[in-house]
């Protein structure tokens, strides 16, 4: 499929939202979302998947200036003394290619409501998020790892901008894997995005899960959503995301413009907003995907956490993936 919008309505979404609402699911108060589904029991069995020693990360590296790679804003100030040395690092928590977790309160449905039915106006403060903040992640997330691969299961390098996945590429993914997703799972989706980027330079109007595929994602009940594909950037979308320089670019590759939607970001206003998913944006893959090849293995122990800052909407995590 091309960039254009999904042929989903935004009726047919808004009913999307509510069937895979988890709103007080886990009680009035919970913070954790979706990170609900890993038990101890979960825990334990993801451990015993650390067999070789071998440990991948999923992070992209944080460059002190900007690059092709790494567009978005990265202050870095060195500060060296004569014993010791020592610097600071501020950054934009949401930034493209900033590889980072996102809380449940991150972003709100068209109705501005975020994760259990609280409105975003009411838990949104200077001083951070009174509710729903990374910081309930600060326990961090242990559980069986699996990689999606998307094109391997197509029989493609990788998905073309604008390709929208379906449940039926994930399940495609699945059977390449000879695995099957289940309760407390971290999917680790790869689109081949960096990949083809390698190939055949970069473009803004990214592949990403289409509503079925979210929909699948609360069917299987996974915790965590990762990958290098944090969701489909059609042209609306990337006006929105301001990663279009100018209004003329706003059609995409055939010619698409940006159709009107209350959904342009489904993965986030549905999967983090209605399901209380938690998503970890921006991963390298390709490692990882050389990695489950070799050893023929599919899944993994997989483990991050986040930095424990008090009310906030996000944080960068080195995501590894262990066999």
């Amino acid at each position: 499929m091309d960039g254009a919008s999904s042929a989903w309505s935004d009726d047919e979404l808004s009913a999307l939202a509510a069937r895979v609402s988890n709103a007080g699911r886990w009680g009035a108060a919970d913070e954790l979302g979706t990170l609900n589904h890993i038990s101890s029991a979960t825990i334990r069995d993801a451990a015993r998947l650390a067999e070789t020693g071998t440990v991948v990360s999923l992070a992209r590296p944080i460059t002190p200036r900007s690059v092709p790679s790494q567009p978005a804003e990265v202050e870095h100030r060195m500060f060296p003394g004569e014993m010791s040395a020592d610097d600071y690092l501020g950054l934009p928590m949401h930034q493209q290619d900033l590889t980072h977790l996102d809380c449940v309160s991150h972003v709100a449905g068209p109705d501005g409501k975020v994760y259990n039915e609280r409105r975003l106006r009411d838990v949104m403060t200077s001083a951070g998020l009174t509710h729903g903040s990374i910081y309930a992640q600060r326990g961090g997330i242990v559980s069986r790892g699996v990689l999606l691969d998307i094109p391997a299961g197509l029989g493609l390098q990788w998905l073309e901008p604008g390709h929208e996945v379906s449940a039926q590429d994930l399940e495609a993914a699945e059977r390449h894997g000879n695995l099957r997703v289940r309760t407390g799972d971290v999917a680790v989706v790869r689109g081949g995005v960096v990949a083809r980027e390698a190939e055949l330079g970069r473009n803004v109007f990214a592949p990403g899960l289409g509503p079925d595929a979210i929909e699948w994602l609360y069917d299987r009940e996974v915790a965590v959503y990762a990958g290098d594909m944090p969701d489909r950037v059609t042209p609306l979308a990337a006006r929105i995301l301001g990663l279009l320089a100018s209004a003329e670019d706003e059609s995409d590759d055939v010619g698409n413009a940006p159709q009107p939607t209350q959904f342009p970001l489904p993965l986030h206003q549905i999967g983090i907003a209605s399901m209380g998913l938690v998503l970890l944006d921006f991963c390298l893959v390709e490692q990882l995907a050389r990695t489950c090849r070799e050893l023929r293995r599919y899944e993994f122990l997989f483990v991050a956490a986040p930095l424990p800052v008090h009310g906030g909407t996000g944080s960068p995590v080195n995501p590894l993936a262990i066999f």
